[in-house]
């Protein structure tokens, strides 16, 4: 993290004017939404239920997203989720999963719509352009759809847009924040897992497990992981009290390779580590024995989070 702060500030006179260039292409989008020069879809018949951040990196959607179709199902409604295809192999809208069963894995759907079919019953759908992926759900009649990092995709209508928010100044590529603080007013409810906001969250572990079920959390592991924001994931597991000997981290959405598994498994055999230690959005993509994930849950008000369309 040091690293990466000493990297901005040698490289702020060429990163800080290019911030200000992105923050206005960005605005201008949004102004040209804002007017109707861009269109916007209403979806008939369905409640359409966006997730977002105006910051890049792993700050909880995708659990959010759960949990949040796991309490609709709970109250008997039909759930789907529609995700973005981001780096995966399809080029076109596809149903990955009825709710009953997953239809396709990673890398031909990246790693987060798959994690997404394998925790929740609810329809999962995957596309560049999403209004196609909610047009091919209708077969479903979901009362309700839920978009996977939605707030920058401003082509539907939204009934209720949720964002998560989290503390960054700058703007792309000098700071993490991808679009206008003034996005914020089109939110509905806001979500935090620190400071002040309407609604207050809490990431909760819901134990450690491996490719045949929960195991005894570990006395020490080599950590690895290819998510938004690894250092914070690295920070949670020596929260745990885990002895963490090694770390490595991948660029976000990696695919790995066997290569790649070997070379950790001989850095856990160096280390002398208990095991090797990952997110279940880098498990997915593994699902070999010897590796443990965290399994993690997002806690809050759903009912207040969904007053008014629930």
């Amino acid at each position: 993290m040091k690293n990466i702060k000493f990297f901005q500030t040698i490289l702020a006179p060429i990163l800080f004017p290019v911030s200000l260039l992105y923050l206005a292409i960005v605005s201008a989008r949004n102004f040209l939404y804002d007017i109707g020069f861009f269109k916007t879809v209403k979806v008939d018949d369905v409640k359409i239920i966006s997730i977002g951040n105006i910051k890049a990196g792993g700050t909880g959607k995708t659990p959010l997203c759960i949990g949040i179709a796991n309490y609709l199902l709970s109250l008997g409604y039909v759930v789907a989720i529609v995700t973005n295809a981001y780096k995966a192999k399809h080029k076109n809208a596809l149903i990955v999963s009825d709710g009953k069963s997953v239809f396709y894995k990673t890398p031909f759907v990246n790693d987060e719509t798959y994690l997404i079919a394998k925790k929740t019953k609810a329809i999962v759908a995957s596309a560049k352009d999403r209004l196609s992926a909610v047009e091919l759900l209708k077969k479903f009649k979901p009362n309700y759809v839920i978009l996977d990092d939605g707030l920058q995709y401003r082509k539907i209508a939204k009934d209720l847009e949720v964002c998560i928010i989290d503390q960054e100044k700058f703007y792309l590529p000098f700071g993490l924040l991808r679009d206008s603080k003034k996005s914020l007013k089109r939110c509905s409810k806001l979500i935090c897992f620190e400071g002040d906001c309407e609604i207050k969250a809490k990431i909760v572990n819901n134990g450690f497990f491996d490719i045949n079920g929960r195991v005894n959390k570990p006395e020490s592991a080599f950590v690895f992981c290819s998510i938004g924001n690894p250092f914070k994931f690295l920070s949670s597991i020596k929260e745990t009290g885990i002895f963490v000997k090694g770390f490595k981290c991948f660029r976000d959405h990696y695919n790995y390779t066997k290569k790649d598994i070997e070379i950790l498994r001989t850095l856990k055999s160096k280390t002398k580590s208990e095991v090797l230690l990952t997110t279940y959005k880098d498990f997915v993509k593994i699902e070999q024995s010897g590796i443990v994930y965290v399994d993690i849950e997002i806690l809050l008000d759903y009912e207040k989070l969904l007053e008014g369309v629930a």
